[in-house]
Parts: C-alpha cells; structure tokens; sequence
C-alpha cells in the first residue's frame, strides 16, 4: 500500500560539518516526550545510513539505522533531530504517520488514487491506510524499535500494576508457600533472602540446597530458612529431599538467579485460598537487562497443553499442591537437565485442565541468563525424552530449542470430506482442487463442492474435469441466496468422512505436508478441532490463530507479519491451544460436529459462525489446536470480493451484535491470551492499564449465553 500512500516528506539541512540534519516535526516530538516513540520513516535510494537522534544542544540520545525503504526506528525522549553525517546532498527521508486518524487523513491528502469525489477518496483512503497501518505494526513488531518502546512503557506500566496485590490471606487460609532453591555460583543468596524478607505474606519457607561443606552466607537467621546439604543439590533427589521438609506446604522450585515480587506469596496463596483444588499453578514474570532494570513483562495464557509440549512456557514460578507432589512421586531421576520439566510435564499432562491455574500477575523477576522457556542444547535431548515418557509418543523433532511430537496418523487412517462451498470462479477453485490433488501426500479424503448458483460453463467443466482426476468427488447444487452456513452444513449432510474439513474455494496447497499434520492432531484423544497457518499471496501472515475479544470480537493476531514472525514469545513457532481459528481451512472431528451441533445458519448467515463453531467446540471440553506446520496459501475474499454494499454492511454489523450478545466478547479475555495485553492490538502489545481481570483462572471459556 506505500505506493497509493506516499510518506510524509521531512526537510534536510546540513550542519556545519557537512551532516543531515532532519528536524522532527511537533506531532513525533510530541509523541516521545514522555518515553520515546517508535516510527516508520522511510529512505530513498540504496544505500543503509547509520546517524543519532540528538535534543536540543545537540546531545546524542540514541542511534538510528534506516535501511532503503520503510524501516522502525525509536525516537527517543526528548529528541528533536535526526543527525545523519554521511549522508548525500541529494537525501530524500520522510515518515508514515502512526495512529489511524492522523493516517487516514495524510491518506485523504496526499494518496494517490484514482477516485475523483471527496466520497469515493475517503472511502478509498480509509481501506488503504487500514491496511498500510497493519504493514507498519507489523515491521515494527518484528524489529529493535518496538522493544525500546515497550521497555519504557513496561516501566510505566510496573510503576501502577505490578507489586500493587493488596490482599494478604490469613494464615489459615491456605497452606503456607514453601520455596526450594539449588546453591549454584549464580545465585544471589543475599539478594532472594531480601526479597523472601520483604514479603507482604509472612507465610513462607525457604529451603536451600547447597553443596556438602559449602553453606550460604546468609543475613541474620530467620526461622523459616533451612539449610540443607547435599552432595548434588541441583538434582531431583535433591529436590524431593528438600520437600519431604515441608509435607504440608504448597512447593515453588525457585532459581537463585532471579526473585519473587514483594507480593508474590500473598497473591499465590490468597488463590490456593480461592481454589483449594488447585494442583498447580504458574504465574506471569518481568525480565530485566543485564543492570537488573524491568524491560518487559512476560505476560502467559492459561494453561495450554500443546504449547507446553513445545517449550516450558510456564516459566520459573510453578507451584505444586502436596497433594499433587505425592500422587506423581516427586522428581524423577531419569532425565538429566530436564527432570524438572519432567516433573512439569507429569504433574499437568493426565490433569482435568480446572485444576491448573494461570496468574496472570507478574510475580518473578527473570534476569536475562535465565533464558526464555526453550531448551539449550544440552538439554534438549533429555527433555524430548521427558516429553515422549509424558505423552507415549515415539518421536520428538527438535529446532531452536523448541520440542515437536511427531504423532502418527492412526494406522486406519480416517477418511477427510471436504468441503468447499463456491459460485463460479473457476480459476480460483480450480487452483485450490488442482493443488490439493496435486500436492497433498494424505490421500484419503473426498472432495465435497457445494455449488450455490454457479451459472458458467468454466465452472461445471471443472467440476467434470475435477470428478474424472478424483473420482470420490460430489457436487451438491444450492441455488438459494449466499448463507454460508447453510451451505457448508448442507456439505457436511452429503460427507462420508469422520473428519469434516471446511475449506475456502480460494485456498491453494503448497506443501504435501499439511494434512498428514492436521488428520494427526485430529486423531488425538480430545481434540475436536484442528487450524492451519494461513498466508496472503505475499507470504505474509493472514491467519496464525484467532485471539477472541480482541477489538471487542475476535481477530487473526500477527496478520500481515512475515511469514516467519516468531510472534509473542515465539508462540508463532509452536503447535498451540486456542478458542478458535478460520473455517478458511479447518478440520474438525464429526463426533465433535454432532455433539455440539452445525454452523449457526440463523444467527451468523456470513459472518461469527466460524469463531461461534470452535467456541463451543471449546466450552464443550474439546481441545482446539493450531499448527503452523500445515501451512496453505490464502487468496482471502478473493471469490467473492471485497466490496460490500450498506444493506451487506448493516447485516453485518448485525450478525456481530449477536455474537458480542452471545460470547460477551466486549470483555471477554480470550484464555490464551492475557488481561494485561492490549484488546485492540493484533501483536500482544501491553496495555495502558490491565483490561480485564487478574484473578487466578483456567483454559476455559465462557459457556453462551443463548
């Protein structure tokens, strides 16, 4: 979209000593005077130029590296100039204005479209800055600028909702908080002591496990730490010796390196309180740079089985009930590095998912050396061991620390019916049915077209062309108005297969890979309903999961984004949980089908009824996997167009009340997303200010209300 909206151009003069410099214009300096700002400039030519942001005397504030083109950069706070000192006579630099208001109107102004009423314009300004606005958070999401922003504003944010728990549970309330920690060279006996001795809860044990001979030195005593020697204090018959210490406590492994918030006893205990049948719980962190100051919040969902199967996304605080310790047997000796994943894996894997709690309040202080939840090398081994001793899978694969389960297709192996609603368009279906047949190695599926008023002759030739390539194809006629899913049921009601896989006519295979990954994680114990990874013609991002409640509905997040974008602590990167997912491409199980019942044909004629399908799939205790290792193209809407008159706007409109009436989804906090992320953002940006609740919580969803 840069070239129907062109940057807004920035004025260059040079210093003294031959530099550029390019004043910054009130509304960016405006922008950045609390904490900085980051923004998209753009740079002609070909060439990379290095320069410095600078204040009002001339100060360095911090470097700026603009690439050709469109590139992010942090405008510091108080900056008032880019100084660029090898740049040409003849340098052409601007920028793209950030907020949608502030875009739509320099679209309005200095666009370049075709339409000649100020109608026509604004309409077609308003589409193009949408989009150019994804292209832009998008760039700025995957690069160093949006981390500098975010650092500044987690500050902001830590100052008014982090260490703020107020409450602090009786002591008969809940068991007391037993933390069990190794003496390694890294740890920071004196500073955790602090911490522990800070607590607003009084409630708590520490237990140390230090080498023979090698005690800590500790402040002053305190009751409540213990010292315990062993021989290899890191080790799992370490750890359980430390609990067998504190049989009735709630148990917390804690990493020396890092600490516990002041209040982080009181907000664990006060929901053990709450939720006495609680086996486990985990929490959200901070991480702090190498000088120890907070740079961003780890913000988690509620548990989420897949995603764990993947990395230990859980983080360095979990908390076991005694109960849950002694039904597993501890820790297991078996697993080298890894045991204490094992133990994780062990103590959530066979639960019902009610039992295990997510809080979604930052309660840990991670330094940088603690990593982010994948494996270091030397322990991935041991960990997929964990994994396949966990799950009964026979091969774990294994990238950038990041574990994959290769499940195997059932040795019946399902029969997949497609189907895939249409009108005309025969170059579109025919290049999805042409490079299903083509590519897709899984070859046990039936392709069920669902025909709603095709009039061309391209289109009934194809449809002959497609029955003679693959013969169990069926073609079922619908000639009344466009009711999506009314057409896809009727498909469904002529399918033959146990797994039922509604698909786009304007999706195209690339991969042979896709179904085999999809029929497998459908052929678990549980899952209902399998999505896929979705690209636009570009390769960019179009569908990587639907977070609900997001802009008071639902949405794809990281649309736009590469097609590599790790997304928010690399989730991107893993098979996952989610509420939902796009019926573009989506398999679901037929016993779940029948179970809770069609596409909603009356309330969601074109629109909801796909993200209302997998929530109640979800509410009904079906699990809903996302997988980026099935991954298709997408030529979204292309079928049917994009234009859409006021009465198909209005009916639209319509069918949203419906559903935000149905699933609350006006201040619904999608469980694998987090309350203190932004509800109107597509790339897990922090919120101003927590936009939901941060109580202790479950997978669950909502069940609807009508």
């Amino acid at each position: 979209m840069s070239d129907l909206i062109p940057p807004r151009p920035l004025r260059v003069r040079r210093t003294a000593e031959g530099a550029a410099e390019i004043a910054l214009p009130l509304p960016i300096r405006w922008r950045a005077r609390r904490r900085g700002y980051a923004l998209v400039f753009w740079l002609g030519g070909t060439i990379s130029r290095n320069g410095r942001f600078v204040d009002r005397t001339g100060r360095p504030l911090g470097p700026a590296t603009l690439e050709p083109g469109t590139t992010g950069a942090f405008v510091p706070k108080g900056a008032v100039a880019l100084l660029l000192p090898d740049a040409p006579t003849d340098l052409t630099i601007g920028y793209f204005p950030r907020t949608k208001v502030e875009l739509k109107l320099h679209a309005f102004a200095a666009g370049r479209f075709a339409p000649s009423s100020v109608l026509k314009r604004w309409k077609a300004a308003t589409i193009a800055a949408r989009d150019l606005r994804g292209l832009h958070g998008a760039l700025l999401q995957a690069g160093p600028a949006h981390a500098q922003e975010q650092a500044a504003f987690y500050r902001a944010y830590r100052a008014r909702f982090v260490e703020d728990f107020a409450t602090v549970p009786a002591k008969e309330a809940a068991p007391p908080l037993a933390f069990i920690s190794a003496l390694t060279a890294a740890a920071d006996v004196a500073r955790v002591a602090a911490a522990l001795a800070g607590q607003t809860d009084p409630n708590w044990q520490w237990v140390i496990l230090h080498p023979e001979g090698a005690p800590p030195v500790l402040p002053p005593s305190d009751a409540r730490i213990r010292l315990v020697a062993h021989a290899a204090p890191e080790g799992p018959e370490a750890f359980n010796a430390a609990s067998a210490l504190v049989p009735a406590a709630l148990v917390a492994p804690l990493d020396p390196r890092g600490t516990p918030t002041r209040d982080a006893v009181a907000m664990i205990r006060a929901a053990f309180a709450v939720h006495p049948g609680c086996a486990l719980l985990y929490t959200d962190e901070e991480r702090l740079d190498e000088t120890g100051t907070p740079v961003d919040g780890l913000f988690k969902p509620a548990f989420n089985r897949h995603l764990l199967r993947s990395l230990d996304y859980v983080g360095a605080l979990r908390v076991f009930s005694p109960a849950r310790l002694a039904e597993i047997g501890g820790a297991r000796a078996d697993f080298g590095a890894a045991w204490a994943y094992d133990l994780l894996l062990r103590a959530a894997e066979p639960l019902d998912p009610a039992r295990i709690l997510h809080l979604p309040r930052v309660a840990f202080s991670r330094p940088p050396e603690m990593g982010d939840g994948t494996f270091a090398p030397h322990v991935v081994a041991d960990a997929a061991a964990a994994l396949k001793a966990a799950t009964g899978v026979a091969e774990v694969e294994a990238a950038a620390g990041r574990l994959q389960p290769v499940y195997p297709l059932p040795e019946d192996t399902p029969l997949v019916s497609f189907v895939i609603p249409t009108r005309d368009r025969a170059d579109l279906l025919g290049l999805a049915l042409r490079s299903m047949i083509a590519l897709t190695r899984y070859r046990n599926f039936e392709i069920v077209v669902v025909d709603n008023g095709s009039v061309e002759p391209a289109t009934f030739a194809l449809f002959e062309e497609i029955k003679a390539a693959w013969p169990r194809t069926v073609i079922v006629r619908d000639d009344g108005g466009f009711n999506y899913p009314r057409i896809c049921n009727l498909g469904v009601e002529a399918a033959s297969g146990s797994l039922i896989g509604l698909l786009n006519n304007d999706i195209e295979v690339v991969e042979p890979g896709w179904l085999d990954e999809m029929v497998a994680l459908a052929a678990l114990p549980g899952t209902g309903v399998v999505g896929a990874k979705l690209l636009f013609p570009d390769r960019s991002i179009q569908h990587a999961g639907v977070i609900c409640g997001l802009f008071d509905y639902a949405a794809h997040w990281f649309a736009h984004a590469d097609q590599d974008e790790p997304g928010y602590q690399g989730r991107l990167h893993s098979r996952q949980n989610l509420s939902a997912v796009t019926a573009a491409c989506l398999l679901i199980s037929r016993a779940c089908w029948e179970a809770i019942g069609p596409l909603d044909a009356e309330r969601f004629a074109e629109d909801c009824n796909d993200i209302d399908l997998c929530l109640r799939a979800v509410a009904a205790g079906y699990e809903l996997v996302w997988t980026p290792f099935a991954c298709l193209i997408h030529h979204e809407s292309a079928s049917r167009g994009k234009r859409r008159s006021k009465a198909h706007r209005e009916r639209l409109k319509a069918q949203r009340r419906r559903f935000v009436e149905r699933w609350r989804s006006e201040s619904l906090i999608d469980p694998h997303y987090n309350p203190n992320l932004r509800r109107k953002s597509l790339y897990a940006a922090l919120a101003k200010a927590p936009e939901g609740p941060r109580e202790a919580r479950t997978c669950a969803v909502p069940k609807p209300l009508t």
